[in-house]
């Protein structure tokens, strides 16, 4: 439909799976190592405990071989029995989905929906609790990837834990390691995440942080695969319940090698760098925010003006520029654009994604002077 620039290389600035680095790749590809051999072990084990800081919590995180989703539902299975009331917020499609788990496992959900691109408050949360008998758990997301909104759950736990006890479940799969996360600080029984996310890794990988609380609450549902408990035994020594993705794991160590060494707080700022460039470039380009009052650090969601075609201008930037921006889903198909700067993205990522998406703008027949976005954005990156 498009034809391509010349000589393009296909880049990712899709909220997941983001970029891998090569050194991160190509630990991938050693696959002489036995998955149940002391080598491996220690390769496992280390890789739980360095993940334990990016959570904030003393508690190793468990590692699932499953995509995100399946971590959610090992969460929601061994923490809820059939009956149990659950708080569950909507506020896009990620939310949806812990509502669909919820009411897959026959759990009584009281969903509180929050308006596409904004986050919840305390009030809209505790209102549903106090609708309710006796809550068993409140299950809600960080970040909701599908509108770029952060909930800023740095605040919004604290406000919950002054009138509600029982537990607290975070779906942070698109915040981690572009967001702060203390778990045990502030209070949240359960943590899940994934690797193709900020960890810079190929899909494949899931992990799951629970309190002390959370593992003296396990439900009695009966449970196989994701039976946690039973991954705890054996991942106290490196040993996965069942055969783990290897190879992810021998990359997911140089993951965090990497980023530990440059240090979390030097990670997350970064990310915050990242983000006020790229905001501060979409509205030089004219365009709004789309979660203006709640934008997030991994990625920008951006509102597409109404006189031009969102899958249209989506298609342009991916065949003819090569770089993977994502859409709206739903409801939002068409109407906003997910630029991504999570995981390992540089500054010189973000201008070039920046460029081109000046170039399918301009093609596409929005009006603005050239250069005006990575002008803001490098203005922006250079007072850091």
């Amino acid at each position: 439909m498009f034809e391509r620039d010349l000589f393009t290389t296909d880049r990712l600035y899709c909220p997941g799976p983001t970029p891998v680095p090569s050194d991160v790749s190509h630990a991938g590809t050693q696959t002489s190592m036995y998955h149940r051999s002391d080598d491996f072990y220690k390769v496992f084990r280390r890789c739980a405990d360095r993940l334990a800081p990016i959570f904030g919590t003393a508690n190793p995180p468990l590692i699932l071989t499953s995509s995100g989703t399946g971590a959610m539902e090992s969460v929601l299975v061994n923490l809820t029995d059939v009956g149990d009331e659950v708080v569950v917020v909507n506020g896009g499609k990620f939310g949806e989905r812990w509502e669909k788990l919820a009411k897959a496992y026959r759990c009584d959900a009281t969903v509180v929906a929050v308006e596409a691109g904004h986050a919840p408050t305390a009030e809209q949360i505790l209102d549903a609790v106090a609708r309710q008998r006796q809550t068993k758990a409140i299950f809600l997301q960080a970040n909701e990837t599908s509108t770029g909104a952060y909930y800023s759950i740095e605040t919004l736990v604290p406000q919950l834990r002054q009138k509600f006890s029982g537990l607290i479940i975070v779906d942070a799969i698109s915040s981690l390691c572009a967001h702060a996360m203390r778990m045990d600080e502030w209070q949240i029984d359960a943590v899940v995440a994934g690797s193709q996310k900020g960890f810079g890794l190929p899909p494949g990988l899931s992990f799951v942080a629970l309190s002390d609380r959370a593992w003296g609450q396990l439900s009695s549902r009966p449970r196989f695969y994701f039976d946690l408990l039973r991954e705890r035994k054996g991942q106290a020594d490196g040993r996965s319940a069942w055969t783990p993705a290897s190879t992810l794991v021998l990359s997911l160590d140089v993951a965090l090698h990497k980023m530990l060494e440059a240090g979390l707080d030097h990670v997350l700022e970064h990310h915050a760098t990242l983000a006020t460039a790229t905001q501060a470039a979409v509205k030089a380009l004219g365009l709004e925010l789309f979660a203006a009052t709640a934008p997030s650090r991994s990625l920008t969601s951006i509102t597409v003006p109404q006189d031009l075609d969102g899958q249209r201008l989506i298609k342009r930037i991916r065949q003819r520029f090569a770089m993977y921006v994502a859409g709206g889903q739903d409801e939002l198909k068409g109407k906003i654009i997910r630029f991504a700067h999570l995981g390992f993205v540089s500054r010189f990522d973000i201008l070039d994604g920046i460029a081109a998406l000046e170039f399918a703008l301009r093609e596409e027949g929005h009006r603005f002077d050239c250069g005006v976005g990575v002008k803001a954005a490098m203005q922006s990156l250079v007072l850091v």
